[in-house]
């Protein structure tokens, strides 16, 4: 990497970590990983190595910085551009595309699924399935149970606690029940966001914490006896 100009990617970073322990602690065996990231990051080369993961490794988490060689970019969803996926699946009323866009956050393969459902059972009305109070799931439960099954039981503690908030919520007031001190509290909150499992809201000039609406309508589902 330092004699030839290399692009390295390395796609789905996420699976060589381990369940139920914070954010990027990796699975036994896979350690130097780790020090793989860190001696590229902190050597001199000509080099570019690309990380694919929606849990973010806790040496980039480290390294990274607005100066610094390694930067984190967190992938937007599609704006109208995803009225290409709509247009393929054969959706009509195109003035209300916008609508599902934006509850599914634009996530080209949420998406996909939906769009192949309303197709399916709604012959591509979009008005029909938007009159149902409820978000569609289907073949994105078995996805975010993959990502929510690797949480820790504090971790579940908090996020139930998101997806019980309508309004993004305020790590200072914890509600009781949690029984997390608030460092235990900032742990926690970090590592949900380096999962990509919440969203950060800017209040009154403070962090408020929200989930996304698939994600909030999954563990609704899950909690309910």
């Amino acid at each position: 990497m330092r004699s030839s100009r290399c692009l390295l990617i390395l796609d789905d970073v996420q699976t060589i970590f381990t369940s139920r322990q914070l954010a990027g602690h990796y699975q036994p065996g896979y350690e130097n990983y780790g020090a793989f990231f860190k001696q590229l990051t902190e050597s001199s080369h000509n080099s570019c190595l690309i990380l694919l993961s929606w849990e973010k490794p806790r040496e980039i988490a480290a390294l990274e910085g607005e100066n610094r060689p390694c930067k984190s970019l967190q992938l937007n969803g599609l704006g109208a551009e995803a009225g290409e996926i709509f247009r393929e699946k054969r959706l009509a009323e195109e003035e209300r595309w916008s609508e599902l866009i934006d509850l599914y956050r634009g996530n080209p393969l949420w998406l996909n699924i939906v769009a192949t459902m309303i197709q399916d059972l709604f012959g591509g009305s979009v008005s029909e399935f938007l009159s149902y109070d409820t978000l569609f799931l289907g073949d994105l439960e078995s996805l975010l149970h993959q990502q929510c099954d690797r949480l820790t039981s504090s971790e579940q503690q908090v996020i139930a606690w998101l997806a019980s908030t309508i309004e993004p919520a305020d790590i200072s007031k914890i509600p009781e029940n949690l029984q997390l001190s608030p460092p235990e509290i900032f742990k926690v909150v970090q590592s949900l966001g380096r999962r990509s499992l919440i969203e950060t809201v800017k209040q009154n000039g403070r962090s408020h914490f929200s989930i996304e609406p698939v994600v909030r309508e999954y563990l609704i589902r899950i909690m309910q006896p």
